[in-house]
């Protein structure tokens, strides 16, 4: 590993123990919590939880052979944002049909490593957070479609997290593995433009088997902290379910 990734490392994880998720600690979200607490939903296992980015060819092919994000044409000074939702990822990116973000990478993260991410991240009004943002927005069905896109569902949130400098790096370098369901995005994003619904419905079916099994997800975290991020019931959680349309408020 190279010495600056070393350094930048050092100085995102400085002063910080090294975090241990208990074994009696269960990443499912408890039945009682309450209706209007936004869910972090996404497809996970005892090993950790799985992410969606989308990125140009020469991004994604380097990504893949090397099992790591990197390489001479990824953009590393800007905010990235990493999504659990498949269905948010494809409105995102069109498919995989936008420029710049016609290959969609799935990847997987340890359940420590998201927590550590959550941890440095902030959920404000106007953004907030150099390093580390939280940010929950309208999600989408992967399901339906409504004017050839995921459709838009107003009661439900997906969260999305924004990484930046040595909390970018640290994503970067705690992942698992990566895999490309590019052809999955544009196989939905097929479905989605059959005008019979019927029809639509039966394609998407077929698809089913294919597709994430995205489920409620609490990361290990002090209460605090998830209260703070909208995760348990508190201000930012009223803010988010206060509103309708658009991006959430955030306290």
């Amino acid at each position: 590993m190279a010495l600056g990734v070393i350094m930048c490392i050092m100085e995102f994880s400085e002063g910080v123990d090294t975090l241990e998720i208990p074994d009696t600690w269960d990443f499912s979200v408890p039945t009682d919590l309450d209706s209007n607490v936004p869910r972090f939903r996404g497809e996970w296992d005892t090993e950790g939880v799985y992410f969606y980015q989308a990125y140009r060819d020469e991004i994604a092919d380097w990504a893949l052979e090397n099992q790591r994000l990197g390489g001479p044409y990824l953009k590393v000074e800007r905010m990235t944002w990493i999504k659990p939702s498949f269905g948010w990822m494809l409105y995102r990116c069109g498919y995989a049909r936008k420029n710049d973000a016609r290959r969609v990478l799935k990847i997987k993260l340890p359940h420590e490593a998201v927590s550590d991410i959550l941890a440095e991240c902030t959920c404000k009004e106007r953004g907030g957070g150099t390093l580390g943002r939280v940010q929950w927005d309208p999600d989408r069905d992967i399901m339906t479609s409504e004017k050839k896109e995921p459709r838009k569902m107003l009661r439900q949130r997906a969260i999305q997290i924004g990484v930046k400098g040595p909390v970018a790096q640290y994503f970067r370098h705690s992942i698992i593995c990566i895999q490309d369901v590019t052809a999955l995005a544009h196989e939905v994003g097929d479905a989605h433009r059959i005008r019979s619904s019927r029809r639509q419905q039966a394609a998407m079916r077929a698809l089913s088997a294919r597709l994430p099994r995205e489920r409620p997800y609490l990361p290990y975290l002090p209460e605090a902290e998830l209260r703070r991020l909208g995760l348990l019931k508190g201000e930012t959680a009223e803010n988010v379910a206060s509103l309708g349309r658009g991006k959430a408020r955030r306290s």
